[in-house]
């Protein structure tokens, strides 16, 4: 029987995770680990921002560095100044925890880490921040080697006489370090010679902290990416400085955002031409006097940690696409004992964590029992037969994500104790999911005509949606 547990992450994925143990009881043991300070994981917003890129960065197993300040040690985040959600608040609630009634319906990214912050209080005492997983290896339990964030250790990131490294022993380890931080730059033709002729003109929508910034610059943008980021960076930049930017694009988008006559949408690309300062696209256009170039092209799957096992035959992670050897995306049936946290693309994190959290903890009090080894690597390989080693491998596109989160809620009703149940969906909450694009449209319009952010009630009472009620 599991008795020690160890979750990596201190966003609202890891708190999720930590409380569902907890509430599960049973565990000796729950310890949270967290590299930052404080609760909120990517959430938390700094104005400093990762120049350190590569170019291009398709290394998995590249490590991203934090930043040394006077006041410690920051770890840049995909997270801008403007940042709003595009998922309406109701949808990123936990159980029994609401935020205020006066919320936007898409938040600013304050309000959500105010909110993370708020539900992890009382957690602190089974966290310990300021604290950096350097290493996790099986032996005949989990090895987990953890390391202080200080100047003695360079932030995390080299052994220390003088603060040694924390070896201890765990029965399971819950990984719940989000999917947001090292950014995916892919190869293109000439963009090497691009970037050296034209250093600082590569940029990653992770660096992308405001307009303001872009607003100087001489030459067309271009933004490469046509997912949430791209959009918004689009958007705020048109919004901004009243000029053109351009948007290279493989397909339509997935997800809702902003939208402007100024936001000029182009094909794929096709190849940089240093030399002319021009980018050439599949149709045979081209954009002159290029002076920025903005991958919004999203993340590598990336864990450093577990540096021994992705040397072995059963490695995590091969070319950053994708987790190996995960059931139901999110169980190692590889590993036993190790799991991973909300890791799919276009999913609620805050709602799946929840589920997946008590799911997992009750499989490792042996309340939930588990498909046999091979019928788990039979749907892996079926699930891969139909959507590729791909970055989108892991997707749950809506209504995708709600049958996965039935499937773990039927596992859980079905166990049999009176442990805590996720929340279930209501009708308001299945409405909100289904109509969230044209929510985000309306709302967006709504502040572009009155300056004033849209409340659930507000939006309520323009019928844009029905509630079914």
């Amino acid at each position: 029987m599991c008795k020690s547990v160890c979750v990596i992450g201190g966003g609202a994925c890891g708190l999720a995770t930590v409380r569902a143990f907890l509430e599960e009881g049973g565990f000796e043991k729950v310890v949270g680990f967290e590299q930052r300070p404080s609760f909120g994981g990517i959430w938390n917003y700094n104005e400093l921002a990762d120049q350190n890129l590569s170019i291009p960065s398709v290394d998995p197993l590249a490590v991203v560095n934090p930043i040394k300040t006077e006041n410690g040690y920051v770890w840049p985040n995909a997270v801008y100044d403007a940042l709003e959600t595009n998922t309406p608040y109701p949808l990123m609630e936990f159980r029994d925890y609401k935020f205020p009634e006066s919320t936007p319906l898409f938040p600013h990214r304050s309000v959500v880490l105010d909110y993370i912050s708020r539900y992890g209080e009382d957690l602190r005492q089974h966290y310990r921040f300021n604290t950096r997983i350097v290493e996790v290896r099986r032996g005949q339990k989990w090895i987990v080697r953890s390391r202080t964030v200080c100047d003695a250790t360079a932030g995390g990131f080299k052994e220390s006489d003088s603060v040694p490294d924390t070896v201890e022993e765990y029965d399971a380890v819950m990984v719940a370090t989000g999917v947001y931080d090292l950014p995916l730059i892919p190869e293109l033709k000439g963009l090497r010679q691009w970037h050296e002729k034209f250093p600082n003109t590569i940029l990653h929508s992770k660096t992308f902290r405001s307009p303001r910034e872009l607003a100087g610059l001489e030459g067309n943008i271009l933004v490469i990416g046509n997912s949430a980021s791209g959009i918004d960076i689009c958007y705020q930049f048109a919004r901004y400085t009243g000029r053109n930017i351009y948007k290279s694009a493989r397909s339509a988008s997935r997800v809702p955002g902003g939208t402007s006559d100024l936001v000029i949408e182009m094909p794929d690309i096709s190849h940089l031409d240093p030399e002319t300062a021009s980018v050439f696209f599949v149709d045979g256009r081209r954009l002159e006097n290029v002076g920025c170039i903005i991958f919004a092209t999203g993340f590598l799957r990336s864990l450093p940690f577990f540096a021994e096992i992705n040397r072995s035959e059963k490695p995590l992670i091969t070319d950053g696409s994708r987790i190996h050897g995960l059931y139901r995306h999110c169980w190692s049936y590889e590993h036993p004992g190790l799991a991973f946290i909300a890791i799919s693309r276009y999913v609620l994190p805050f709602h799946v964590a929840e589920i997946q959290g008590i799911w997992l903890a009750k499989i490792l009090q042996g309340k939930i029992f588990l498909p046999s080894f091979a019928e788990m690597a039979s749907q892996e390989r079926q699930l891969l037969g139909l959507r590729g080693n791909l970055p989108a491998f892991h997707d749950l596109l809506y209504p995708d994500d709600i049958e996965y989160m039935d499937l773990l809620m039927k596992d859980i009703r079905m166990a049999s104790d009176n442990g805590p149940l996720p929340k279930e969906w209501t009708e308001l909450e299945i409405a909100l999911r289904k109509n969230t694009k044209l929510l985000k449209a309306r709302c967006l319009q709504h502040f572009e005509r009155t300056g004033q952010h849209l409340t659930l009630r507000e939006a309520l009472s323009l019928n844009i949606i029905d509630t079914g009620q």
